[in-house]
């Protein structure tokens, strides 16, 4: 009499459901990580194209135009929250919806080239340092920085 069974037994269906379940919660932690990682990319970008836009605006100006006056030293330049209201744009894209977007430009004068002596430029022909920092308000009403760039403007006119 052959008592032989063929099949698998309770416990070896319990065992492969068992690394099956954990197999599949492992995917699911994978997916939420995944759109968490898509939302702060996307934010990512949205501020960069926002601070480039801003970057090609002041660029553009007059190197004498008064939103490129000189707003503190080189050492304060990362401090946007200080900025006066001339020196920022609120939501860009205008839509209003959250989340909302703070454009914040800061300028300074003298960050290089100081250790020459006996520069011949004047001060209206020295270089302007630009940064460009752009904010994303969160829940509970702070802001969070999401794009730094950094520029520099050269008088393109000759003062004498």
């Amino acid at each position: 009499m052959n008592n032989r069974q063929n099949g698998f037994t309770l416990i070896e269906t319990l065992i492969a459901m068992a690394i099956f379940t954990i197999g599949i919660l492992g995917l699911f932690g994978m997916q939420a990580a995944a759109i968490k990682n898509n939302f702060v990319a996307n934010r990512i970008t949205i501020g960069s194209t926002w601070a480039m836009n801003q970057v090609e605006q002041l660029l553009g100006l007059d190197y004498t135009d008064p939103k490129m006056n000189v707003t503190g030293t080189c050492s304060s330049l990362s401090d946007w929250s200080s900025l006066a209201a001339d020196n920022k744009k609120a939501d860009p894209s205008g839509s209003g919806i959250p989340p909302i977007y703070t454009v914040y430009w800061s300028v300074a004068r003298d960050c290089t080239l100081t250790d020459i002596k006996d520069a011949p430029e004047k001060n209206e022909q020295k270089p302007k340092h630009l940064r460009i920092t752009v904010t994303v308000d969160k829940i509970g009403g702070s802001e969070q920085e999401v794009a730094i760039f950094n520029y520099i403007k050269q008088n393109a006119k000759d003062s004498e």
